[in-house]
């Protein structure tokens, strides 16, 4: 395990086995296009988030009294190009998808979430995966690789899962017509989110997959780069705090989530805003977690 943990919690007797929820640092930046530097997003998410409090004021509770989370040690990089990479994940996390684990991984790029996705994929078929990504990620290459951050979903459309992509404002004239020509891929862009009630929409259209398993991939550059300027690529007019909120809250009430990720935060020289917004939202997100399973389970721990 790591000496640098999630929130500075205690973890003596925790081990994978034992723990609800496993985070997994993934330092990995091999085909960022614009800005390099994600490979030190994990590091800087985890240091901020010593500066979290353990009190939720919203639900008005102690989350990590109910549910336990273990930090692991990194997923070293492989030098040798995505695809290694790829399996590398795969192979390192095998153990834990035989044990059905909640994995929240730390990104580094928006690659890490192709074979994240194939391994809960290969657990739970009838997955739902829902991204939040100010970026289409559904060119079929990019910069010589298919498996670039810019094609991160065109790889997850390919696991014939539905899709649901929210903060949607920067893409491609060909990657306009593969959406438009992909049924179970359904988008809200930002500014349909920001000035036209989009939330409505997505929460009535995910709805209809209510009870299914669910996957979260949250890239930060789906937030407003007034919020989390610390990021690869970023894009003027993305989502706010309180969004990023509602769309957690929605997310775990309508379906069991079996695994999440969040990407692409580049640490700024002088400024430690966006690492502790990411970590903030990480710790909103097992908050609202903990909560719906205790709901769902009275007899949970408090």
């Amino acid at each position: 395990m790591r000496s640098l943990n999630f929130l500075g919690l205690d973890e003596t007797g925790l081990s994978p086995e034992t723990a609800d929820v496993l985070i997994q640092p993934i330092p990995y930046d091999s085909t960022t296009s614009f800005q390099p530097g994600t490979r030190f997003g994990p590091e800087a998410i985890l240091q901020a988030s010593h500066q979290v409090e353990l009190w939720d004021e919203e639900l008005g509770w102690e989350p990590m009294s109910c549910g336990t989370c273990l930090t692991l040690s990194d997923i070293p990089r492989n030098h040798h190009g995505p695809e290694m990479m790829i399996g590398d994940i795969k192979a390192h996390l095998q153990s834990y998808r035989d044990q059905k684990k909640m994995i929240l991984a730390l990104g580094g790029e928006h690659t890490i979430s192709i074979p994240l996705v194939q391994g809960v994929k290969q657990n739970y078929p009838d997955l739902v995966v829902l991204v939040l990504d100010a970026h289409a990620d559904l060119r079929e290459s990019w910069e010589g690789s298919s498996f670039s951050h810019a094609c991160t979903l065109r790889r997850i459309a390919e696991l014939d899962c539905p899709i649901f992509h929210l903060g949607l404002r920067s893409l491609s004239k060909e990657e306009q017509k593969f959406l438009s020509d992909q049924p179970q891929i359904h988008s809200y862009s930002s500014q349909e989110i920001l000035f036209h009630n989009g939330l409505d929409r997505f929460r009535d259209d995910l709805s209809a997959m209510a009870g299914r398993n669910l996957y979260l991939s949250l890239d930060i550059d789906a937030l407003d780069p007034s919020l989390v300027p610390g990021t690869g690529t970023p894009e003027p007019g993305g989502l706010a705090w309180h969004h990023l909120l509602e769309i957690f809250k929605m997310v775990v009430a309508l379906g069991p989530v079996r695994g999440a990720d969040i990407c692409e935060l580049l640490p700024l020289p002088g400024s430690r805003l966006s690492e502790f917004v990411v970590a903030k939202s990480m710790f909103k997100f097992l908050s609202y977690l903990f909560f719906q399973l205790r709901k769902e389970n009275p007899y949970v721990r408090t």
